[in-house]
Parts: structure tokens; sequence; C-alpha cells
């Protein structure tokens, strides 16, 4: 009869702390994985979302820009115009890490926001008309 020989006990406990480490390892590899994946989704919805309200933000204000660079100004509210109108047309349209988006968002947001003092106007270039003096074109 062969036996198989006998391993010390100093050998199983190894086996036993050898066996721990590399449950933990494979467990926390696996939850690194998941996490990252998981996190990697949730930023993705939460930048699609920050953008598209971002890019409905500028398209607007290069409208009420467009609109009113139509109309006879002074030369200071002229030059505010052209600078937002520009702000608005640099902004980073690719993904470029050393953008400062931050930034440039706060810039478009004060040279509007002083262009609408220029302007005297408190919310928009352009106000909506009040209801009384909406025309209905319901039929």
């Amino acid at each position: 009869m062969m036996s198989t020989p006998s391993r010390d006990i100093n050998d199983l406990f190894d086996d036993i702390v050898l066996t721990e480490e590399n449950h933990a390892r494979l467990g926390y590899e696996e939850g690194l994985k998941d996490g990252k994946s998981q996190g990697n989704e949730e930023g993705y919805k939460l930048g699609y979302s920050q953008g598209l309200q971002l890019g409905e933000e500028l398209g607007r204000i290069l409208g009420e820009v467009v609109a009113q660079q139509q109309l006879p100004h002074t030369e200071r509210v002229r030059r505010t115009l052209d600078q937002l109108r520009s702000l608005i047309e640099g902004f980073p349209r690719k993904n470029e890490p050393e953008a400062d988006i931050i930034g440039a968002v706060e810039t478009i947001r004060n040279t509007n926001r002083r262009l609408r003092a220029l302007l005297g106007t408190k919310g928009t270039a352009s106000p909506e008309p009040s209801p009384a003096n909406r025309k209905d074109y319901s039929f």
C-alpha cells in the first residue's frame, strides 16, 4: 500500500491563510471592476444630462446675441455682443482634459449678465411679451 506523505501542520495553516488572502484579493479585484463599470455609467449619464442642459443654455444665449447683432446699438453694446459671441463660438466642443469648461461657462454667464444690464433687460436679451400683449396665432 502506498501512503501519501503527511504534510506538516504549518503547511496546512499556510494554505488556509493563503486561500483566505487569494479569495480576498479576487473579491477586491471583482468589486473594483464592477464599481468602475457602474461609476463610469453613472458618470456618463450625469455628464450627458449636464452637457445637454449647458448646450441648451449656450444655444439660447447665442441665438439672442445673433438677434441683437441685427439691431442698432451703442459701440459698447456691440463690443459686448461680439465678445459674447466669440466666447460661445470658442467654447470647447471636444473632450479636452486641459480645457477649463467651468471657467469658460462662468465667463460666458458673466458677460451675458453684463450685456443684459447694458440692454436694460432682466431675464433675457429678448424678453417675452406680457400675456396681454402676446398675439394669439391659434385657429
